[in-house]
């Protein structure tokens, strides 16, 4: 990676841990849909910062989740229990955010926000792993 590849990439992965911990003021806060919302642009922006470190761009959330799936889970670089969770909390950020009556509670909140900080955690230790350096 070039140098302002890692820049761009170093700040996507800023945006997704800054999303993780307003995820967890949001669920001490007992504000689930939030949570879940924030979870979800944490592992979008992790996902983004992927892609970016290819020189790849999208402009639509569809298109990072089909594009992460495409050159990370079906390469085999990351596992596909991450493109699964993409995918999965893509849907239920959609329902929180848009459906009149969200169906969320606690227990989806949490799982969220823990599947969240796995996907983060995941897609950071593979770019550091192929030379992504710290600031």
């Amino acid at each position: 990676m070039d140098e302002q590849t890692q820049v761009n990439v170093r700040n996507w992965l800023k945006r997704a841990q800054e999303n993780l911990r307003a995820a967890e003021i949001e669920l001490k806060n007992n504000l689930y849909g939030q949570t879940i919302s924030a979870a979800y642009y944490a592992m979008f922006y992790a996902a983004t910062a992927a892609l970016a470190s290819l020189g790849i761009e999208r402009a639509k959330h569809s298109g990072v989740a089909s594009a992460f799936g495409e050159h990370f889970v079906r390469s085999g670089k990351i596992s596909g229990e991450f493109g699964r969770m993409l995918h999965q909390t893509m849907e239920d950020r959609e329902a929180a955010d848009y459906d009149e009556v969200p169906a969320v509670d606690d227990l989806l909140a949490q799982r969220t926000l823990d599947s969240a900080r796995r996907f983060v955690d995941a897609v950071t230790q593979h770019l550091t792993s192929q030379g992504l350096k710290p600031e």
